[in-house]
């Protein structure tokens, strides 16, 4: 399964952005059944959308279009699921890791 992860501009930063995406690519790249791609690859099946704050910038129709499913952490929620901040990563991974066994 091909994932890409698109951070937002990190402008208005309500959590530690940096170290929660460097948590989930770690963990990304280490799974057997996942490759982790650039953003403007083909046929992406997941993008991964990092922003810092609720108001989630970066999470763009034209971001959206590029996969067949994505997960969006916005501040301390996922998929608009708060979460506490030092969950976060763990809770991006399971959702990515749960469409790789759909996708199997």
């Amino acid at each position: 399964m091909k994932v890409a992860v698109k951070y937002c501009g990190s402008c208005n930063p309500e959590i530690e952005l940096a170290d929660i995406g460097q948590k989930i690519e770690e963990a990304l790249q280490e799974a057997p059944d996942i490759n982790v791609v650039s953003r403007r690859s083909k046929a992406i099946d997941v993008m991964v959308i990092l922003c810092g704050c609720l108001k989630a910038c970066g999470d763009k129709k034209r971001v959206r279009k590029r996969a067949e499913h994505c997960v969006v952490m916005a501040g301390a929620t996922v998929d608009l699921v708060p979460f506490a901040e030092e969950e976060l990563a763990a809770q991006v991974i399971q959702k990515v890791k749960s469409l790789s066994s759909t996708k199997s």
